[in-house]
């Protein structure tokens, strides 16, 4: 007697427990088709064991109750939980391809699909059944008049209704057997095709525990049934407790170990809780109370004196037992790498220790997809109006998407922890809606703040389960926003400042290499002495100065100033030197090399960039200077007794005009001739006043040297002299100069010489 009623009891306490994981999964999200589905295919299965046990408590009650009959005419309704098993294996992890495709009377206002056409069998089957028994076809014929003849017909009617009726429950077993066999397939073909780790752990878990489910079923009802086989009803009851510890078992682990179905901390706890307080009261009832109730016949003792002592002992002292199995579990059980409590606690130690922007992206976003399970994830820093990402799969995003979002990225309303793209937002425009859901599957935007500055953004695409983005997922991405941002903007800090001292390190490397390109050890000219000096504003400039020995015994002087400054600038120059310093052998005509300079500079620069240049040939027999100005500062030659006479023959600035012409010009050489060739950044430099030096200020100032001083001395005057002009001011542009000194004696030029000769070039 005890034994049935303990099996019955374990019945309808695993039954009720089933309900109650199905309720749940149901109220996790009730939206989701998945979750409706498992939390159905739980119902009828915890329906098969309640009716189990009362079925098995009614056969063994009062003679002559109803309740064995009313039991049976519904003990088929459970069977449903087979088409329902089969639906959540076309519909998990990702709905099968059939499924959307199966639409019974398509363009009706309601067209019935695929979960219809599973559930019409056995929706079938169990009118029928209900039908048949409620007719009970027996016929009572009278045995006198005409209807007595019709006794054979109604008999035989009766055996072939009744026949009918066993073998449509063993043949309909066979449907139950197909469902079980199609969802074991279904659910071993998606381990195999699943990708994600975590989604396959859920399904081979799933998988194990409903194949041994299916198993004890089939083994308890349905082979049975179909094989015409008698089970004691002590041995049907231990196979269906099987089959639910086994089936609705793995369910449980699933959700608690691997969140299946994104079930959330607090019910996975739940769950946690309630399988500990039944192993507890299964103690009971099973150890426990037995043992009490031997104690108690044993000592002579009344049972009903001594049950509530023996509870209130048990409550006592399973308390510390219920919390200690709790750490237990939760220790065993909910370790889950990818749980959020995890997932915070292992970010914020790899946060701490990770200062390379690259790896804090990578390692953020990876983590993140691993957590939640999104079809897309994409990280996003913003930097100086620009946008650095990185995906889950650790890939870049073009530019034209990485300069979209810096536009985007600012306009997401500030207050918000995170934004669901699916509502209309203020400040997000259709077009910039359509452009993350669009390109970047975006379905939820996490923005990342430092103080009121954004840094970042996280976003996110929908659901690989097809859930939506709960409390507890918000409350984990606020979270990691929080932290991730602090971090982000150290890395981001530190990024700028590796660039600025690897620019500095560029930087000092070409102004090495543009040091080395200025000359400093001057060629000897005959009778001529020559220094130059170059102070650029920036690290480099764009100003450049030449000597160049062309090799029949003249040489070449040059001095040029590049619009901009900086390595734009510097660059240029060198590329203008280099021409120079080409042509210096092979191209005799200073208008003809201008030219070619010009010609490469306009076809080969932006149209804003230009130069002027100053170029000369020094002849020393008979000592003379031919010269060509290209929109240059004119250069002066001083010698005594006489004006200032400045260099202007010449044409345009280089650059601007294709083909631009140039004109050279020659003047004789004397003794103490001094030339000063110069940029306009000494001749503009201003001083706190606002005031210019200017070109008067330069040569009254040449003017006033002793006719002796070297060329060196004379640069250094002219320096000195600037310095002072401008006291505690910068100078706000490059400036070079080049001094050029005849020394004597010098022989005289030839009678009717002229001082000054331009000739026109072509």
């Amino acid at each position: 007697m005890n034994s049935y009623l303990l099996l019955s009891t374990l019945n309808l306490a695993l039954g009720g427990l089933v309900f109650l994981l199905g309720i749940v999964i149901l109220r996790e999200n009730p939206a989701h088709r998945v979750n409706r589905t498992v939390a159905l295919m739980l119902f009828f299965g915890g329906l098969g064991a309640i009716l189990a046990g009362a079925a098995f408590l009614a056969a063994r009650g009062v003679k002559g109750s109803a309740a064995p009959e009313i039991l049976n005419n519904v003990s088929y309704l459970w069977e449903f939980f087979f088409p329902t098993l089969f639906l959540f294996a076309c519909l998990f992890p990702e709905e099968r391809p059939f499924v959307r495709r199966v639409v019974l009377f398509p363009g009706r206002r309601w067209a019935p699909g695929f979960g219809t056409l599973v559930f019409a069998p056995h929706t079938f089957h169990f009118a029928l059944t209900l039908l048949i028994l409620a007719w009970k076809p027996t016929v009572a014929v009278p045995s006198e008049g005409l209807l007595r003849l019709a006794a054979p017909v109604l008999g035989v009617i009766g055996v072939v209704v009744n026949l009918f009726l066993l073998v449509h429950r063993a043949l309909f077993s066979l449907v139950n057997l197909g469902f079980g066999a199609a969802t074991m397939a279904l659910l071993v073909n998606s381990t195999r095709r699943a990708t994600v780790p975590r989604i396959r752990q859920q399904l081979r878990v799933i998988t194990v525990g409903l194949g041994a489910c299916l198993g004890f079923y089939s083994a308890a009802t349905l082979i049975p049934t179909l094989l015409n086989l008698h089970l004691e009803e002590s041995v049907r009851a231990t196979l269906i407790i099987a089959a639910l510890t086994t089936g609705p078992g793995s369910i449980a682990y699933s959700i608690v170990r691997y969140r299946f179905l994104d079930a959330r901390l607090l019910a996975r706890r739940g769950i946690v809780y309630a399988l500990v307080s039944g192993a507890l009261v299964g103690f009971y009832l099973l150890v426990v109370s037995r043992l009490g109730h031997f104690v108690a016949r044993s000592g002579g003792f009344d049972e009903r004196v001594f049950d509530p002592v023996l509870l209130i002992l048990a409550v006592a002292l399973f308390q510390p037992a219920v919390a200690r199995l709790e750490e237990l579990l939760d220790r065993l059980m909910l370790r889950d790498p990818n749980d959020y409590r995890n997932v915070l606690r292992q970010l914020g130690r790899d946060l701490q220790t990770t200062i390379d922007l690259d790896v804090l992206l990578s390692r953020t976003i990876h983590t993140l997809s691993a957590a939640l399970l999104p079809r897309s994830a994409i990280i996003v820093a913003l930097a100086k109006d620009r946008a650095i990402a990185r995906t889950a799969e650790g890939e870049t995003l073009p530019d034209e998407t990485l300069s979209r979002l810096a536009e985007v990225l600012p306009r997401v309303p500030g207050g918000a922890a995170s934004v669901q793209l699916s509502s209309r937002l203020d400040g997000i425009s259709e077009e910039d809606v359509t452009f993350l859901r669009g390109p970047l599957a975006t379905s939820l935007v996490v923005p990342m703040r430092w103080r009121s500055d954004l840094v970042g953004a996280l976003l996110l695409g929908e659901k690989l389960t097809g859930t939506s983005y709960g409390a507890e997922d918000v409350t984990l991405l606020t979270t990691l926003a929080a932290q991730v941002s602090v971090s982000m903007q150290n890395a981001l800090l530190l990024r700028e400042r590796v660039e600025v001292a690897r620019l500095e390190e560029e930087m000092s490397l070409a102004r090495r290499i543009q040091r080395a390109q200025l000359i400093s050890d001057f060629p000897l000219i005959p009778g001529c002495e020559v220094h130059a000096l170059s102070i650029p504003s920036k690290q480099v400039g764009g100003d450049f100065y030449d000597v160049v020995p062309v090799g029949d015994g003249s040489y070449l002087l040059a001095i040029a100033d590049v619009s901009g400054k900086g390595v734009p600038a510097a660059l240029l120059s060198s590329m203008l030197q280099a021409s120079l310093r080409t042509q210096a052998g092979s191209v005799h005509a200073l208008p003809d090399v201008l030219r070619n300079i010009n010609t490469l500079l306009y076809r080969s620069s932006e149209s804003h960039q230009f130069a002027t240049f100053f170029l000369a040939r020094i002849e020393c027999h008979p000592p003379r200077l031919t010269f060509s100005n290209a929109g240059h500062n004119w250069p002066v030659l001083v010698r005594g007794g006489v004006a200032p006479q400045f260099l202007d023959r010449g044409g345009p600035l280089l650059g601007v005009f294709d083909n631009a012409k140039f004109e050279q010009g020659m003047v004789a050489l004397t003794a103490g001739d001094c030339v000063v060739l110069y940029t306009d950044g000494i001749s503009e430099a201003a001083n706190a006043a606002d005031e210019q030096f200017g070109d008067e200020r330069l040569v009254e100032l040449v003017r006033a040297l002793p006719r002796d001083l070297e060329a060196r001395e004379v640069a250094d005057r002219i320096l000195e002299g600037l310095r002072g002009f401008l006291g505690p001011v910068e100078p706000q542009d490059d400036m070079t100069l080049l001094v050029l000194r005849t020394l004597g004696p010098i022989p005289a030029m030839t009678s009717g010489e002229p001082a000054r000769e331009v000739a026109a070039a072509r």
